[in-house]
């Protein structure tokens, strides 16, 4: 099994901005430290849900920071930046880093967000397509052309080249079925972050996932899925679950203001979301607890991470160990609990 870590970079109001980077470095290099395969790290604009505008300047710093782990996004949103722009500047993490790159590309899904950068949510999975495109085809080609709806520019060469070839590891998050199937086609990975969606459900995604790429590429090399769930270890379950209890009520009730504006009707390519909202507004911290968290001593962490690897197949979990505004010593603690305690019940 291979375990990472994300860092949302959420800012309580106790803490300073410089609190939040220097703990998220910090974190990083522990990271590191410990043996964990990936930190992710997440776009986000305008509210303390996630303080990290630019993932390429912290990708850059956490390079500079860290020796072996690699560095994921989870992700870059593909509407706000020109897509050239995306290719050269990770490109240049890439080399910083020594190929360490995990690129992960999302379309967006925050509506305070595009309107903050004046941005249309409407047919950003269009946008999204030709921006994929484009850095693809920039990451292999000496000089790029394209015309597109959306993009146009001709006879471009497109510098640095990313070290890793022919192109850092593509990836992109995943909610509904088509997605799975369309990310498959398309050679992508999948992010996933299934907080309270049933394990058979899950299980059908999946497996639809592996299946449509079998199908697409003629084998299984390539495919991957990412499972991200918030990971926080004690020395009891008890104190685990006091740890988590404040933080993830806020991160819930924090992320339900964002996800969907209850004002107006949404782009029919974000209607989803609107029900989703509902579901986190309604949400009890038990079932939070129990549901969207892996929490516990060691020994219920690991039997936890071993259930949704039996019941799903995955084998690469992304740990959100600081969600929420859990305090830097505490998430420190549960990371090493993690990697000295469960990591080795897991091999």
């Amino acid at each position: 099994m291979r375990f990472s870590t994300q860092n949302l970079l959420s800012w309580r109001d106790w803490q300073s901005h410089e609190d939040v980077y220097r703990d998220s470095l910090a974190e990083c290099r522990l990271a590191d430290e410990l043996g964990f395969h990936t930190v992710w790290l997440a776009e986000h604009h305008f509210s303390a849900y996630g303080i990290c505008p630019s993932l390429a300047v912290l990708a850059a710093a956490v390079a500079r920071e860290t020796r072996r782990v690699r560095i994921g996004t989870a992700v870059v949103i593909e509407p706000f930046a020109h897509p050239v722009r995306v290719a050269e500047e990770w490109a240049m993490v890439d080399i910083l880093s020594g190929g360490r790159l995990e690129f992960g590309l999302g379309r967006g899904y925050q509506p305070a967000e595009f309107r903050g950068l004046g941005v249309s949510m409407d047919r950003t999975r269009e946008r999204f397509d030709e921006g994929l495109e484009v850095i693809r085809r920039a990451w292999t080609q000496e000089r790029l052309s394209f015309e597109g709806e959306f993009y146009r520019f001709r006879d471009v060469a497109v510098l640095p080249r990313p070290v890793q070839r022919p192109h850092p590891p593509l990836w992109t998050a995943a909610v509904s079925p088509d997605t799975y199937a369309l990310a498959a086609r398309r050679g992508l990975k999948i992010l996933t972050s299934p907080s309270f969606t049933p394990f058979d459900i899950l299980r059908k995604n999946y497996d639809l996932y592996h299946a449509t790429w079998r199908q697409t590429h003629g084998s299984d090399a390539g495919a991957d899925i990412c499972l991200n769930k918030i990971i926080h270890v004690a020395d009891t379950s008890r104190e685990a679950r006091e740890n988590l209890r404040e933080p993830i009520r806020w991160f819930f009730q924090t992320q339900a203001g964002l996800i969907a504006d209850p004002t107006g009707a949404p782009p029919d390519q974000y209607r989803f979301y609107q029900k989703v909202r509902e579901n986190l507004l309604s949400l009890s911290e038990e079932k939070a607890l129990d549901q969207a968290a892996i929490v516990g001593d060691a020994e219920e962490v690991a039997d936890k991470i071993r259930a949704h690897h039996e019941a799903l197949g995955v084998t690469f979990f992304m740990g959100a160990f600081s969600r929420g505004g859990v305090a830097h010593e505490k998430v420190v603690r549960s990371m090493r609990l993690f990697a000295e305690k469960v990591m080795p019940r897991l091999a």
